[in-house]
């Protein structure tokens, strides 16, 4: 989120709302960017227990069996303008994410007419094994007899993998809860089971060949003594063939308690030649609301990556943001709406704002990977 720091960390912000912004309304600037700058920040405690850490660096290896290989587009070179840009690195992976719940779509319908997880897996545990730096099933009990457990570990921040010499923060709990539809219970403790860090299930709604629903609801909490909870609800869609995919993530974030309520909608679609990213996030606190649109377009023919990017207060246009970039170099341009352009203070709120949407969006991915995966394997 580096770029957006001189000018508008809002990239991210411009994200949400399009669908409320009116030109027509009269420019607004924040009432108290401070004061949004404080709260933005407040919400890295929620997300900063060690079991949190931990499985969000390795959830892409907590399954139920080796996924097959993606058949639909390869992401070989697909977003090179953004992938091997640092600066615009983050909606590359942010993209990444998507076509890989895309890549997904085929397997749900097979899946959905078989048990989640195989009656051999059921029960076990499974511990990390530093040699083959992976996931192994160990004759350790306490597992879920409807699923899996995988034991959670204090995380190397160099290597982004489990520290050594192992020290576990916790587990997370896979639990098949199927009825009329496949879904998918999980949860994720500290050690010894206290205090639940983590609590949701998702739910393949529909699934054809060719498109597929998910649905989740529940919470994140930081499991202090007095927690803080992210009430959470989505919906994530995909639809499309092997030459075009969309997918479409819509959920909402509410911490009640702090009077924080978050709307966030991105959409890409993928084709052999393009991809585009549409990001809208709406920010609401205090009776305000901040919003921000825009669209991100890779000419992935060309290797180059445009958008344009707009954030509004109560309606009003804030700043508007123009990107452009290739694989080695990229421009963005935000001017103010008010006469005076963006001071400090409001370079600062919009910042907080982008990171803040940046990694509430990335953790939510990588909690609802785990979920992902075993119900499409």
């Amino acid at each position: 989120m580096r770029w957006l720091r001189p000018a508008l960390a809002g990239v991210v912000l411009a994200a949400f709302t399009g669908a409320c912004s009116k030109d027509s309304i009269a420019p607004k600037s924040l009432a108290n960017p401070q004061a949004t700058s404080a709260q933005l920040a407040s919400l890295d405690t929620i997300f900063s227990a060690p079991a949190l850490n931990s499985l969000s660096q390795v959830s892409a290896s907590v399954k139920a069996s080796a996924p097959a290989p993606g058949t639909t587009l390869a992401l070989a070179g697909m977003l090179q303008p953004l992938a091997q840009s640092t600066d615009l690195g983050s909606y590359g992976r942010r993209l990444q994410d998507l076509v890989a719940f895309s890549r997904l779509i085929p397997r749900f319908s097979v899946q959905a007419a078989t048990a989640l997880f195989p009656d051999t897996l059921k029960g076990k545990t499974f511990e990390w094994d530093t040699t083959s730096n992976g996931y192994v099933a160990t004759t350790r009990t306490g597992a879920p007899a409807n699923g899996m457990r995988f034991i959670l570990y204090a995380i190397d921040p160099l290597t982004s993998s489990p520290a050594k010499p192992l020290t576990e923060v916790g587990y997370i709990d896979l639990m098949d809860e199927s009825t009329t539809h496949p879904t998918l219970h999980v949860m994720v403790a500290g050690v010894g089971g206290a205090p639940v860090y983590v609590n949701y299930t998702v739910t393949l709604a529909s699934q054809t060949t060719s498109s597929v629903v998910v649905t989740t609801a529940g919470y994140i909490t930081n499991g202090a003594t007095s927690p803080d909870s992210v009430v959470f609800a989505g919906t994530i869609t995909g639809s499309g063939s092997a030459s075009s995919i969309t997918v479409t993530e819509d959920v909402s974030f509410d911490v009640n308690a702090r009077d924080i309520h978050v709307r966030d909608w991105q959409q890409a679609t993928v084709t052999q030649t393009s991809t585009s990213l549409k990001v809208s996030f709406r920010f609401e606190h205090g009776g305000e609301v901040v919003t921000l649109d825009g669209t991100l377009n890779v000419d992935t023919t060309a290797g180059t990556v445009s958008g344009t990017i707009t954030s509004h207060v109560d309606g009003g246009l804030f700043a508007t943001c123009t990107v452009n970039g290739t694989s080695t170099s990229f421009s963005l341009t935000c001017t103010g709406a008010v006469q005076g352009g963006l001071n400090a203070d409001e370079q600062a709120a919009l910042h907080h704002l982008g990171d803040a949407a940046q990694n509430i969006s990335a953790l939510f991915q990588k909690i609802l990977g785990p979920a992902l995966t075993v119900l499409g394997a």
